[in-house]
C-alpha cells in the first residue's frame, strides 16, 4: 500500500471485484436506501477506526514589551472513533487554532509558540509531519476547488488519484454517483464550481463538494472547519447526516461549528466547548443539559442547548464560571505513548500492518505518476476550454501589442542599415519584439502558481499526486499556450517590420527566450504565496532583462562586479541571437559588423547562446520544482 494512505483495510474481509454486486448506474437511489455497491466503491464502507487524543495543548503569541497572549491554555480532549465531535465556543475562543494544530496545519514559528502532546491510537505523533497529515482528510472553511471543474469531475478526480490503482472505472462512477446523491449535488453535478471570474455553483454547493472530495477515500479521520457555514438549514442537516454515516462506518469526525440549530446539535455525539482558550466542557452531547444544571446554569424549557451554552459562555465572567465548577481538569488515566515497535502488527502511526500475501490479492498501490500526469493534463485542458476568456485575453493582448510594434517599426527591416538611424531602429524593433515575448508570456506564468496554491497544497497534502506530476502538467499547458502566443508575436512582427533573417530562426529565438523567461517566472511564483506579492516582483523579472539587453547600455560599460547578472537574463542572449541572424552574414554593412563587435557577438559563440538559454530554462525550472516541493510540506 502507498505510504500516507489514510486507512488500512483488511482485504480478506472485502469481496473481490469479481464477486461484488454489479451496480446499475442509471437507477436512482436515495440516502435512506442505498444500492449495494462494491466495497471499494462505497464511501460508507466499514474502515479501521482511530482515536486522536491530546493533552497540554498550548498556543501563545508573544508581543514586544507586553505579556504573551494565550490562544490555547492547557487544552485537552479526544476524538473517539465512530463519534462525531464538535468544537464549539465564542469567537476568539481558539476553535480554529485547535483544529489547525491537531490537523498539522499550524506549528511554532515567529512569535507563535505551540506545545502539544498528540497521540493517534496512543502512538505519539507530530501532526505537522506530512505522513501524519495525509492520514487526515481535512475540509477547510474556504473552499479550494478547481474553479473550472464540476462537482462530478472534482469528486471523480479525487477518487481516481487517491484510491488504489486497481479500482475500476465502474467503481469510480458508482462511488461518484453515490456521493453526489448523498450530498444533494445531483442537480448541479455538471455545473462548474466557479470562482471570482467564472460564475458557478452556490457557496453551499461548493462546501458540500469539498466534503465529497474527501469522503471518497473512506478516511479514518475527517476534520472540517465550519462545514455548515453558508448552508441553509436543510443542507446543513443533510450534511450532518452524511457525517454521521461516516462516523458510523468507523471514522473519527471532528469539526468546528459556531452556533448550530437544535436538530444539528442533537445529532453530535461528542462536544468540546472552548472559552478563552480553555476547556469549559468536554464530553457527550447528551450530558450537556445535566452538566450545566449541576453547575447552577439550568437550561430553560424549549431552549436550543447550543444557544444556551454559548450564551452562558459569553455573558458570564470567567471567574464566575470557574467558581461554578466549569473548566474541568484533565483526569483521564493516560498511559505512556506507544512507540512503533511496541505493538504487534502496528506501525509508528498506529496503522494495522496487513500481511503481504493477503494484500497481494488486489493491487492496493497508489496510481502511477503517469496516471497523475494524464489526469492533471486532462483537467487543465478542460479548464482551458471552459475558461476561454483568460486565453482570449492573452492572445488579444499579444495581437494588439505586436500590431502596435509592427506599425511603429513598419518596414524598417527592409531599409539600409548603413544609416545610423535605420540601424538603431532595427535594433530597437528586435529588442521590443523579444521583450513582448518575455512580458506577454512570463507575467501570466508568474501569477499562476500563487493563484493555484490553495488547490495544489490541498491536493498534494491529501496524496492526490506528486509535485513532479503537477509541475510537468503545468509545464505542458504552459509550453502549448506560449507557443501559440509567441507565434502570433513572431508572425506580426516579422512581416510588418520586415526582418531579413529566416522566419524559422525568428520564431525559435522568441520561443526559446520566452520559455527561459517563464522559467524564471515559475521560480519566483513558486517562492511567493500571494498573487499580490508576485506582482511586487515584476520589476525583478523585467527590469534586469531590459538593462542587460545591450540596447540602452553596452554590457562593457556596466561595472564588472555587476556584469555577471547578464548570465541570468534570457533577453540578453535572445537579442544576441537575433542580431546575429539578422546581420551576421551581412558583411557589406560596416555599421552592422561594428555593432556586433561592440556587443561581442561572434559566430563561434552562437551555439553557446543557445546553451545558455537552455541552461536557464532547466536551472530555473529545477529550482522552482525544489521550492515548490519544499512549500508543499507547508500548511494550506
Amino acid at each position: 500500500m502507498a505510504a500516507g494512505d489514510m486507512s488500512i483495510e483488511i482485504v480478506e474481509a472485502s469481496p473481490s471485484v469479481e464477486e461484488a454486486t454489479p451496480v446499475d448506474l442509471e437507477s436512482p437511489y436515495s440516502s435512506d436506501v442505498a444500492p449495494v455497491l462494491p466495497v471499494r466503491a462505497d464511501p460508507f464502507a466499514v474502515r479501521e477506526g482511530k482515536t486522536l487524543t491530546w493533552r497540554d495543548v498550548n498556543m501563545r503569541v508573544s508581543k514586544k514589551k507586553q505579556p504573551d497572549i494565550k490562544i490555547l491554555d492547557g487544552v485537552w480532549g479526544e476524538v473517539p472513533s465512530m463519534y462525531t465531535t464538535a468544537i464549539m465556543g465564542p469567537s476568539g475562543s481558539g476553535k480554529t487554532s485547535l483544529l489547525n494544530i491537531l490537523s498539522g496545519r499550524a506549528k511554532s514559528g515567529g512569535r507563535v509558540t505551540i506545545n502539544a502532546d498528540v497521540r493517534l491510537n496512543n502512538f505519539a505523533v507530530d501532526p505537522t509531519k506530512i505522513e501524519v497529515r495525509k492520514q487526515i482528510a481535512f475540509v477547510q472553511q474556504d473552499d479550494s476547488l478547481q474553479v473550472a471543474a464540476t462537482p462530478r469531475e472534482s469528486i471523480m478526480f479525487s477518487a481516481k488519484l487517491r484510491l488504489p490503482r486497481s479500482t475500476t472505472k465502474e467503481e469510480l462512477e458508482a462511488l461518484t454517483n453515490r456521493m453526489l446523491k448523498e450530498l444533494g449535488l445531483e442537480s448541479c453535478a455538471n455545473t462548474v464550481v466557479g470562482g471570482s471570474l467564472l460564475k458557478g455553483i452556490s457557496g453551499g454547493e461548493r462546501k458540500r463538494t469539498s466534503v465529497g472530495v474527501e469522503l471518497v477515500v473512506k478516511p479514518s479521520m475527517l476534520f472540517l472547519d465550519e462545514p455548515t457555514s453558508g448552508l441553509d438549514s436543510f443542507s446543513a442537516v443533510q450534511l450532518c447526516e452524511v457525517l454521521k454515516k461516516v462516523s458510523n462506518a468507523g471514522a473519527s469526525v471532528l469539526f468546528t461549528i459556531h452556533q448550530p440549530a437544535s436538530e444539528i446539535f442533537s445529532s453530535f455525539d461528542h462536544l468540546i466547548l472552548l472559552n478563552k482558550g480553555r476547556i469549559m466542557y468536554e464530553g457527550n452531547v447528551s450530558n450537556v443539559p445535566a452538566f450545566f444544571a449541576m453547575h447552577d446554569y439550568p437550561m430553560p424549557p424549549n431552549y436550543n442547548p447550543a444557544d444556551w451554552i454559548m450564551m452562558v459562555a459569553q455573558m458570564q465572567d470567567i471567574k464566575e464560571l470557574e467558581s461554578a465548577g466549569f473548566f474541568p481538569k484533565d483526569e483521564r488515566p493516560l498511559t505512556e505513548a506507544f512507540e512503533g515497535d511496541q505493538m504487534e502488527n502496528k506501525d509508528a502511526l498506529g496503522n494495522t500492518i496487513t500481511r503481504a500475501s493477503v494484500v497481494g490479492q488486489i493491487d492496493e498501490r497508489h496510481v502511477t505518476q503517469m496516471t497523475e500526469f494524464v489526469w492533471l493534463m486532462r483537467r487543465e485542458i478542460i479548464a482551458m476550454k471552459r475558461d476561454k476568456m483568460f486565453l482570449i485575453a492573452r492572445f488579444i493582448q499579444a495581437t494588439i501589442m505586436s500590431l502596435l510594434i509592427g506599425v511603429i517599426f513598419l518596414n524598417v527591416g527592409e531599409r539600409d542599415p548603413n544609416e545610423a538611424v535605420v540601424l538603431q531602429s532595427i535594433f530597437g524593433a528586435i529588442v521590443m519584439s523579444l521583450f513582448m515575448a518575455v512580458m506577454g508570456c512570463a507575467l501570466p506564468t508568474l501569477l499562476i502558481f500563487p493563484q493555484e496554491r490553495p488547490v495544489f497544497l490541498r491536493e498534494y497534502s491529501t496524496n492526490h499526486y506528486s509535485v513532479l506530476a503537477y509541475f510537468m502538467s503545468r509545464f505542458g499547458v504552459e509550453a502549448f499556450i506560449t507557443a501559440i502566443q509567441v507565434l502570433i508575436t513572431a508572425v506580426l512582427s516579422y512581416y510588418l517590420i520586415g526582418f531579413q533573417s529566416g522566419f524559422g530562426w525568428h520564431f525559435l529565438t522568441l520561443y526559446a527566450m520566452a520559455m527561459a523567461s517563464t522559467a524564471l517566472a515559475v521560480l519566483i511564483g513558486s517562492a511567493v504565496e500571494d498573487p499580490k506579492m508576485a506582482i511586487e516582483f515584476l520589476p525583478v523579472l523585467f527590469v534586469p532583462q531590459i538593462l542587460f539587453a545591450g540596447f540602452f547600455v553596452n554590457p562593457k560599460l556596466i561595472p564588472i562586479w555587476l556584469r555577471w547578472v547578464q548570465w541570468l537574463c534570457a533577453l540578453k542572449f535572445g537579442v544576441n541571437l537575433r542580431l546575429w541572424y539578422e546581420w551576421g552574414n551581412y558583411e557589406s554593412c560596416e555599421s552592422c559588423q561594428k555593432l556586433l563587435t561592440s556587443l561581442s557577438i561572434r559566430e563561434e559563440d552562437i551555439w553557446w547562446y543557445w546553451v545558455v538559454l537552455v541552461a536557464l530554462f532547466f536551472v530555473f525550472r529545477i529550482m522552482g520544482l525544489a521550492i515548490l516541493s519544499y512549500k508543499a510540506t507547508k500548511f494550506y
